[in-house]
């Protein structure tokens, strides 16, 4: 399998430009963590949405893969690396707990592995419904936290659980609360949702197992 050096290079394009959009190339009037870390914010949305949203539309957007399983594990590996080498430098300029950053880094990532498992069953797939049905999911995956407040705003029901924020809005609402560490608790919904991209990978590889297998038996029979 070859590297995706395509990927990497629009992952580091889609870095910069988040970088200069959200945070700018010119230094705050009166630079101060409190100046930063809107921005920051900002670019940590960026992030997940180019995970979780650009990543996906890019290779369902190119033809059916052969190792549809193998494809998805490279990028996995390949988007990981950049986004740990962009996340935890910037702890220097905020005053993020290393266990702050780290529930970030773990919603990230546990939301990511959720969102690749639906990507391994479909590149594969020469269906465009498939294709596009799988975006969907995959869009509504990352945009539910804004869809179910909204809902919840205009139809005056309780605040939805924490868990529908999704990979976009989990974000900003873990780096709102700054310096302060996060409690046992806030761990619940980011490691469940990491249980879940378990789950998903172990359904994934027993799809591929018995679709594999039921290949060899027609070989087989022919033989």
């Amino acid at each position: 399998m070859i590297l995706p050096r395509g990927l990497v290079f629009l992952s580091t394009l889609w870095i910069f430009a988040s970088w200069i959009i959200c945070i700018g190339i010119r230094q705050p009037v009166q630079p101060s963590i409190a100046s930063y870390l809107p921005g920051i914010r900002l670019f940590f949305a960026s992030i997940a949405v180019g995970l979780c949203v650009g990543w996906p539309m890019l290779r369902l957007s190119e033809p059916p893969t052969p190792a549809p399983i193998r494809q998805v594990i490279v990028d996995f590996i390949a988007l990981m690396v950049l986004l740990h080498v962009v996340l935890w430098p910037l702890r220097l300029a905020t005053n993020w707990t290393p266990s702050r950053m780290g529930l970030i880094d773990l919603s990230l990532f546990a939301w990511v592995s959720v969102i690749g498992a639906i990507l391994a069953v479909s590149i594969a797939s020469r269906s465009a419904f498939e294709r596009v049905t799988t975006m969907l999911l995959i869009l509504f995956i990352a945009l539910m936290g804004p869809i179910a407040y909204f809902v919840c705003l205009r139809m005056n029901w309780a605040t939805p659980a924490i868990w529908l924020d999704g990979p976009i809005l989990g974000v900003l609402r873990e780096s709102l609360k700054g310096g302060v560490s996060p409690d046992a608790p806030s761990w619940i919904v980011p490691l469940g949702i990491f249980l879940a991209g378990v789950v998903s990978w172990i359904v994934v590889a027993l799809l591929y197992w018995i679709n594999s297998e039921n290949v060899k038996k027609p070989m087989q029979n022919l033989g």
